[in-house]
């Protein structure tokens, strides 16, 4: 009788330390999954704001008086992320309110280290058009590059068309054409998370 509730009671002991562990187990990859998704949420939150200060700071200090201001034709070229979807971004200063469009003519990489075919390749979207009111601030998404994982680490840069429209024709607008940009890699800590 003795040894029928000692081999009893090691059966419960290990039932129960099987659903400790399962428990347990299940517990700690709900909190990695629940770790990985503030992680990334956090990382990508503080990459929205950075871009957007960006462009606040890169408004103030525009020197251009023209009617067109893209992001990365200051003094310094602005930062692609590799393996992401990345935006060209420009504000149209109109004097009266007017259809203005813009298409991204080439993209290109000066140093030559990549061919053009395949630079052009990562531009996913290359024309907007709209019509844009009178003394509007709105800073308008005009084209998108997405660039792949194993993109080299070299500048590109996208030369622009700009027109407006005067009557019913189409004129050319003034201010920065050019925007020259820098590809980075993506953060140890993102690229590992997210």
């Amino acid at each position: 009788m003795m040894k029928l509730k000692s081999k009893k009671a090691a059966i419960e002991l290990s039932m129960t330390t099987i659903i400790i562990v399962v428990l347990s187990l299940a517990l700690l990859i709900l909190g990695f999954v629940l770790v990985r998704n503030i992680m990334c949420g956090a990382i990508g939150f503080s990459t929205e704001i950075n871009e957007k200060v960006e462009g606040e700071i890169q408004k103030l200090f525009e020197t251009s008086t023209g009617e067109l201001s893209c992001f990365g034709g200051g003094q310094e070229a602005a930062a692609l992320g590799q393996g992401e979807i990345n935006y060209i971004f420009c504000e149209i200063n109109a004097k009266e309110k007017r259809m203005y469009r813009i298409s991204i003519e080439s993209l290109s990489a000066p140093g030559k280290e990549i061919d053009d075919k395949e630079v052009k390749s990562w531009l996913k979207e290359d024309s907007w058009e709209e019509e844009i009111p009178a003394g509007d601030d709105t800073i308008y998404k005009i084209g998108i590059i997405k660039l792949p994982e194993d993109a080299n680490l070299v500048p590109i840069r996208a030369k622009l068309k700009a027109e407006k429209k005067v009557g019913s024709a189409w004129e050319t607008a003034t201010g920065s054409k050019d925007i020259d940009f820098i590809i980075q890699k993506k953060g140890v800590v993102r690229s590992v998370l997210c």
